[in-house]
C-alpha cells in the first residue's frame, strides 16, 4: 500500500457546519502533511467551490444543520458532474446515525467515517482509498467519458489478476455491460457472481438488466427477492414503483414508495417520486404534501428545483387555490434570478391567473411560457404549457403542442392517456383521437418518405429530411435513429463529413438515452465499423 507522503498533494474540501470540527479536520491533515485544504460550512458555499475548482479528497459531515445533508450534496454534485469519479467523497458521521445515513444513500460515498475518530485512524483510511483510486484510475477515467466497451475489457483485466479490487471491478463491470446494452451478457455475469456469492449489488442489477430487455414479469420477482434480502436498498423499490407506474398500477407504486420513505423519511428524491406519481393519479392533494416538504427543505440551497415549485403551485391551482400557486412562483421569481422567464413557472401561472378570474395577466404569462419553443423543452413541461393554452382559450396552439408530444411518443399509450385528458379537461372532448391519429400519421409519412429517398439513392436528401425531423422531434426514437443511421450511410457512400458524423453520434447517444434496446442501436454501431474500415476514421 502506498504511503500518504505519496498523496501530500492532494487537495482536500471540508464541508461541516459546526466551526470546532472544520478546525479539528485541518488540523489532523495539517499533522498528515496536508497544507492544501479548503473549508465550507454549508451546501451552497460547498457547491459554489466546487464550481470553480476540482478537489481530490472531500470529507464532508452528513449532519449540515440547514436543512440539508451530506447525501443530498453527494447527489447534486454527482448528478451535475461538478465532480469526477477520480475525486473521493468520505461521509462523517456520529455512530449513532450510521445506518440513517446509510439507509439515505441513492448514490454511494466512497466510504464511511464514524466520529470521533485520531489523526492515525483517517491516516490509514486515507491511505487505503487513495490507493485504491489510484489503481482504478484508469478505470475511472473511462467511466467519466462513457466508453463502456473499454470500461469492460479493463475491469476483465483487473478480475483476472486476482486484484484485491475485483469485486469493486465486477461491480463497474455490470454497470458498464448494462450501459453500452449488453443486456443478455450482464444477466449471465450477475448470476455468475451471485452463484459465488449474494450481494445487493448484484441482484440489483441483474434487475436492471432485466428490466432493460423488458423482461418484467422476471424483473418485478427479482426486485422483491431484493427488498426482502436487503429493505435498505432504496433503489430496488424505485424501480419496482417504475414497473408499476407504467404498467398503469399508479396506488401500487405509491405503495412502494411510502414504504421507501418509512425507510428514507428525508429522501428529496423519494418525495419527489411520490408527487409525480400522485399527480399522474390527479391526487393533488398528495402532490401538495410531498412537495411542500421539498420546497421547504431545499428553499435557500442549491438543491431548489423549478420543477418542485411549478408542480407544488400546479397541485395548488387544481386544488381551487390559485392565490398561493399565484403567490408561490412570484415568491420564487423574486429570489432567483434563473426562475423569471421560466416556462414551466410561466405556464402554472397562466393557469392559476385563468383561476383567478385576470385573464389579461393569464395571457402575458402564457406569454412568456410560449417564448422557448415547447419542442425543445421536457415532456411534461411542454405538457403543461399545452394545457395553459387550452384553458386560456389558445386552441391551435395548445393542439400544435400536443401533436409534437404524439409524435415523439407515436407508441406511448401513456402519453396518449396524458394527451387525452389534456385535452378532455382543458380543450374539446372527443377530439384526442383525432389529433393523435393525425400526429402518428404525419410522423409515417415523414418516414417512408424518407426511406424512398434513400432507396433512389438520394442519400444527402433523405440525411437531411431526417436530420430536420430529428431536431424537431428529438424524442422519437425512431426518427432519431433513423436521422443517425442516413447520416452514416451518407458518409459511407459518398465520403467523410465531420458535421455530418458529429450529428449522427450526438444522434446516436440521444437513442440510447431514449431507449438502450432500440434495435436501430446494432445497426448504427455496424455501419460506423464499416466506416473506419473503409476510411480509417473514429466514427
Amino acid at each position: 500500500m502506498a504511503s500518504l507522503s505519496a498523496h501530500e498533494n492532494k487537495k482536500f474540501l471540508i464541508v461541516d457546519d459546526m466551526p470546532e470540527m472544520r478546525s479539528s479536520l485541518r488540523s489532523q491533515l495539517a499533522s498528515l502533511g496536508h497544507s492544501r485544504v479548503a473549508i465550507s460550512s454549508n451546501v451552497k458555499t460547498a457547491v459554489a467551490q466546487l464550481e470553480q475548482d476540482s478537489f481530490d479528497v472531500i470529507l464532508c459531515d452528513y449532519f449540515l444543520g440547514d436543512g440539508s445533508d451530506g447525501q443530498q450534496l453527494l447527489e447534486h454534485v454527482r448528478k451535475r458532474k461538478l465532480i469526477s469519479r477520480s475525486t473521493l467523497f468520505i461521509m462523517i458521521t456520529a455512530e449513532k446515525g450510521y445506518v440513517s445515513v446509510m439507509t439515505a444513500a441513492e448514490c454511494l460515498p466512497d466510504d464511511y467515517l464514524l466520529k470521533p475518530f485520531t489523526a492515525d485512524a483517517l491516516k490509514l483510511r486515507l491511505e487505503s482509498l487513495l490507493d485504491k483510486k489510484a489503481r482504478l484510475a484508469k478505470v475511472d477515467a473511462m467511466q467519466d467519458k462513457e466508453r463502456w466497451p473499454e470500461v469492460v475489457a479493463a475491469c476483465d483485466e483487473i478480475i483476472a489478476s486476482g486484484d484485491r479490487y475485483q469485486t469493486e471491478a465486477r461491480r463497474i463491470r455490470g454497470n458498464a455491460l448494462i450501459a453500452c446494452g449488453r443486456f443478455d451478457e450482464a444477466m449471465t455475469f450477475y448470476r455468475q457472481v451471485l452463484a459465488i456469492r449474494v450481494m445487493p449489488w448484484a441482484r440489483f442489477g441483474l434487475a436492471r438488466a432485466q428490466f432493460a430487455q423488458g423482461e418484467l414479469e422476471a424483473c418485478t420477482a427479482t426486485l422483491r427477492q431484493l427488498i426482502e434480502e436487503a429493505p435498505q436498498l432504496l433503489s430496488a423499490y424505485d424501480l419496482l414503483s417504475q414497473i408499476q407506474l407504467d404498467a398503469g398500477q399508479t396506488d401500487d407504486a405509491l405503495h412502494t414508495l411510502d414504504q421507501a420513505c418509512e425507510i428514507a423519511p428525508e429522501s428529496l428524491s423519494r418525495h419527489r417520486a411520490i408527487a409525480r406519481v400522485a399527480e399522474k393519479k390527479g391526487d393533488f392533494t398528495r402532490v401538495e404534501s410531498a412537495l411542500t416538504r421539498v420546497v421547504t427543505k431545499t428553499r435557500n440551497s442549491p438543491l431548489r428545483e423549478t420543477a418542485d415549485i411549478a408542480s407544488l403551485g400546479n397541485a395548488h391551482a387544481e386544488m381551487g387555490a390559485p392565490e398561493k400557486a399565484i403567490q408561490l412562483i412570484d415568491e420564487a421569481r423574486k429570489n432567483f434570478k434563473s426562475d423569471a422567464d421560466d416556462p414551466h413557472l410561466a405556464a402554472v401561472e397562466a393557469l392559476a391567473q385563468h383561476k383567478a378570474g385576470r385573464p389579461e395577466l393569464a395571457a402575458a404569462a402564457l406569454s412568456r411560457a410560449l417564448d422557448t419553443t415547447p419542442g425543445s423543452l421536457p415532456q411534461d413541461v411542454a405538457l403543461r404549457i399545452a394545457r395553459a393554452c387550452l384553458a386560456t382559450g389558445q386552441q391551435d396552439k395548445g393542439e400544435a403542442i400536443l401533436k409534437s408530444i404524439v409524435q415523439n411518443n407515436p407508441e406511448s399509450t401513456a402519453v396518449h392517456a396524458q394527451v387525452t385528458e389534456a385535452l378532455n379537461v382543458h380543450g374539446t372532448p372527443g377530439r384526442a383521437a383525432a389529433l393523435i391519429q393525425e400526429g402518428v400519421q404525419e410522423v409515417v409519412a415523414l418516414n417512408n418518405e424518407a426511406v424512398r429517398r434513400g432507396r433512389a439513392g438520394e442519400l444527402g436528401a433523405a440525411a437531411e429530411m431526417l436530420t430536420e425531423a430529428a431536431e424537431r422531434l428529438p424524442g422519437n426514437a425512431q426518427i432519431v435513429s433513423n436521422a443517425a443511421f442516413a447520416l452514416l450511410l451518407d458518409i459511407y457512400s459518398n465520403g467523410p463529413d465531420t458535421v455530418k458524423l458529429h450529428d449522427a453520434l450526438r444522434f446516436q447517444k440521444r437513442v440510447t438515452m431514449l431507449d438502450a434496446r432500440h434495435p436501430k442501436l446494432a445497426d448504427i454501431a455496424e455501419l460506423q465499423r464499416r466506416i473506419r474500415t473503409k476510411y480509417g476514421q473514429t466514427a
